[in-house]
């Protein structure tokens, strides 16, 4: 964690060896020596215990948390216990990041959905007027509830592990045509032009989730094309995989915004005129990768994005490991980050 051998310690003071531990360190935190925890341990028992973080750029960035423990044997005063916390200390940022933006996205819908409706609880409007204040209580209503749902969704992923995905090995086929046959509305004049193999290979998937992850895509697609332009769905099949492809011809992004495309509550477009959670793609993401899949996205502003969604193929009926691996019901593979 330091970089030093036993020769560059042994021999120290403790001031030495807290210069050294200075060095280390990030010069915009403020370094707590550890003699002056040590002073305070002696002072009082019960902070023996207390822990300090370090925040630390050499010999690599990370964060270590520091104790100091009395000993008071014959040969050993003091022991400085170190432990490597960086992970620890992450989690907490992208925690507290995370609950920070999902208050200020429920809450700005809530704000609209409670000024419109007290202001038609406390005055006379015409009928238009009025028309118009339900129009926006009805849409902010809306977007609250898909983005309670997404949350609720990306929630109940990580906290059951994928326990809730009924894995069942069937056509990818069908699967997609279902999909499809939901964005077929009458008196819709959207359209999908559909570049599909004849036949689709067998996956081993949880179908509602697969057909969430697509109507996520095809509805961005859609939504990201405000001009129009033609939306497609096509596949590619592999030695060991098969992708579904959505192509747009819509607004596009940029390499930036193409890098941050799956952080959560990330929208390519700041300007409020395109509806949406900014959680889609990275739900999407979360389901194809518990399947053991991938995501793969390929865009240009002005010129349309491109994504596919890769899945494993089923391995062969034969296979013993699979059957036994699929009569035991077993849990999708869940990725550390997941």
């Amino acid at each position: 964690m330091s970089g030093f051998t036993v020769a560059d310690i042994v021999g120290l003071t403790l001031d030495d060896f807290d210069e050294r531990m200075r060095a280390l360190g990030d010069p915009a935190e403020p370094y707590t020596p550890a003699s002056v925890d040590l002073a305070e341990n002696y002072q009082d028992s019960r902070r023996r215990h207390r822990r300090r973080t370090l925040p630390m750029l050499l010999p690599a960035p990370r964060v270590l948390s520091r104790s100091v423990r009395r000993v008071g044997s014959s040969n050993t005063a003091f022991v400085l216990y170190y432990r490597d916390v960086t992970r620890e200390t992450e989690v907490d940022r992208m925690k507290s990041e995370f609950l920070s933006t999902a208050a200020h996205e429920l809450r700005t819908p809530m704000a609209s959905i409670m000024g419109f409706s007290e202001l038609l609880l406390t005055r006379k409007y015409d009928e238009n007027r009025t028309r118009d204040f339900l129009d926006t209580i009805n849409r902010q209503s809306t977007r609250l509830t898909s983005l309670l749902n997404e949350l609720l969704d990306l929630a109940r992923i990580e906290s059951r592990a994928a326990k809730d995905f009924q894995l069942v090995r069937q056509p990818l086929g069908a699967i997609v045509r279902d999909t499809v046959a939901a964005f077929m509305i009458p008196g819709d004049n959207r359209s999908i032009d559909l570049e599909l193999l004849d036949e689709l290979p067998e996956v081993r998937v949880d179908a509602a989730k697969i057909q969430q992850s697509l109507i996520n895509v095809i509805s961005n697609a859609f939504k990201y094309s405000p001009g129009g332009g033609c939306v497609a769905l096509s596949s590619e099949l592999q030695e060991d995989r098969i992708g579904l492809r959505v192509r747009d011809e819509g607004l596009g992004m940029t390499p930036e915004q193409c890098a941050r495309a799956f952080e959560r509550f990330y929208r390519a477009d700041s300007s409020g005129n395109i509806p949406g959670t900014g959680l889609g793609l990275s739900l999407v993401k979360e389901i194809i990768e518990i399947h053991g899949g991938s995501v793969d996205l390929d865009s240009a502003a002005g010129v349309g994005t491109t994504l596919t969604l890769w899945l494993p193929l089923a391995p062969p009926i034969g296979d013993a490991a699979s059957a036994e691996t699929q009569d035991k019901g077993a849990a999708a593979p869940v990725l550390e980050n997941a």
